[in-house]
Parts: C-alpha cells; sequence; structure tokens
C-alpha cells in the first residue's frame, strides 16, 4: 500500500483527522450534518484502490437573536 500523510492545511488547524483510511465509497458512512470536512488522497490500497484521509471539525454555531423592540 503506498500511502502520503500531510496535515490539513494550517488554517484548518481545528481539523481532527478520523483514524484510518477510508475507500471513496466508505465515506458517506463517516460524513454527518453539523461539521465540516476536509478530504485527501492518501494513496492507493494493493488491489488499487484510492485511498482517503478524512478530517473533521465542529461547525460553529451562529445564534442570531432579534433586538427587542420597546
Amino acid at each position: 500500500m503506498k500511502t502520503t500523510h500531510r496535515p490539513p492545511p494550517a488554517e484548518d488547524a481545528d481539523f481532527v483527522r478520523l483514524p484510518g483510511l477510508f475507500r471513496r465509497w466508505e465515506i458517506e458512512q463517516v460524513v454527518d450534518t453539523g461539521a465540516d470536512f476536509h478530504l485527501e488522497e492518501a494513496g492507493t490500497a494493493s488491489d488499487g484502490t484510492q485511498l482517503f484521509t478524512v478530517y473533521r471539525r465542529e461547525r460553529e454555531q451562529h445564534l442570531t437573536t432579534t433586538p427587542k423592540e420597546t
């Protein structure tokens, strides 16, 4: 198996790498709502299947409030 590991870009320091390498069809099992994801190519498996690393960070919740009228 040929792999290359790189950290996510510096401006994305809040991303945490999910353990393991993922095949394209496995990515839908780890992606969910309420988070941002960063995917990178990570080489190929011995059978030639492309592998990916997946990074995840929680999405910031921005609450908007409407000022009360007096």
